[in-house]
């Protein structure tokens, strides 16, 4: 019986497409970009859109939102092609420069993920984003923004990042 491999070599990952469940292409994977603090990788760098390479779009993808197929060879995202489409983005020769930790909390919370690390948007900030996030992974369905806030509020609140909303904290301590 073959094991599927669990090491895999950067040099190698770099080449690799990113698809979601519906098999819709989602770009490149471009880069790992190790949180050196934090000692793992902290997002991977994905191009898409554009012809040829030439008018692409970069994009700080949270590495816990993919997974690996070996059997397909590519990464797998459990989100449609317009969560992508309308995630802030980067200029692909000035990447580099345009990275912070306010621009990754923001590219976290739109695809749904509170940051790992300490930020300096404000929880409510925070909330919104995932809000947005929800309402936009759910197809943008009408009257349900108060659900989608509460519901980002208590993931937030389970992952420490915001007080519990049944005791009115806005930061965890």
């Amino acid at each position: 019986m073959n094991e599927l491999p669990r090491f895999i070599p950067t040099t190698r990952l770099e080449h690799y497409d990113l698809v979601n469940e519906q098999g819709q292409d989602l770009g490149q994977v471009q880069n790992f970009v190790i949180d050196m603090l934090a000692g793992r990788i902290g997002f991977v760098i994905v191009a898409f859109g554009g012809m040829l390479g030439i008018t692409d779009k970069w994009f700080a993808v949270p590495w816990e939102i993919l997974t690996w197929s070996p059997e397909k060879r590519k990464f797998m995202v459990d989100m449609p092609k317009n969560v992508l489409e309308t995630a802030p983005g980067m200029h692909k020769e000035k990447w580099m420069e345009e990275i912070n930790s306010d621009f990754l909390a923001k590219s976290y919370l739109h695809y749904g993920l509170a940051p790992y690390w300490d930020s300096s948007l404000s929880p409510e900030q925070q909330k919104k984003g995932l809000a947005y996030a929800i309402w936009e992974r759910e197809g943008r369905p009408a009257g349900r923004e108060a659900e989608h806030y509460f519901r980002a509020e208590r993931i937030l609140s389970v992952q420490g990042v915001v007080g519990s909303p049944a005791n009115g904290d806005t930061k965890a301590e």
